[in-house]
């Protein structure tokens, strides 16, 4: 049986998932809670690297600022996108206002910027609003190339 490691979304711990399993309730090893929670993990620096690394199922980050319009607008897009995708791709979201450095160290330099991850490197990013259906075009083509 492939297990993946999966990092929790709510305590960061590194959790190995069997990778047939029903993916309906699947508890952190750590903290107990879902590890099939979809909602877009709000992170630092520290939780995005850990994140980025250790996850074995593709990372969609949302490069963004609550002073950008089309962020805000792409925002529930995002939610709803990675609402489909438990255990098969993490949503996660950078507030460049809070973390700059990061946002340099990628590259950042437009609003809204989203970066797709796969085992650690970057597969490919947009410069643009997405919509939920490209979002989860996107999720989708990233899943059928990890798997």
């Amino acid at each position: 049986m492939d297990t993946l490691k999966i990092v929790c979304p709510h305590c960061q711990s590194v959790n190995s998932v069997v990778n047939e399993v029903e993916k309906k309730e699947v508890p952190c090893s750590s903290c107990g809670k879902p590890l099939t929670d979809t909602t877009p993990v709000t992170c630092d620096a520290e939780a995005f690297k850990l994140h980025i690394a250790e996850n074995d199922i593709p990372v969609i980050v949302d490069f963004y600022s609550p002073d950008c319009g089309p962020c805000m607008e792409m925002a529930p897009d995002f939610e709803k996108a990675a609402s489909s995708c438990a255990l098969e791709v993490r949503f996660l979201k950078v507030n460049t206002l809070n973390d700059a450095p990061l946002a340099l160290q990628y590259g950042v330099n437009e609003l809204p910027t989203t970066i797709a991850f796969s085992r650690g490197m970057e597969m490919n990013r947009f410069t643009s609003k997405l919509s939920k259906d490209q979002l989860s075009m996107w999720a989708e083509s990233l899943i059928q190339m990890t798997l």
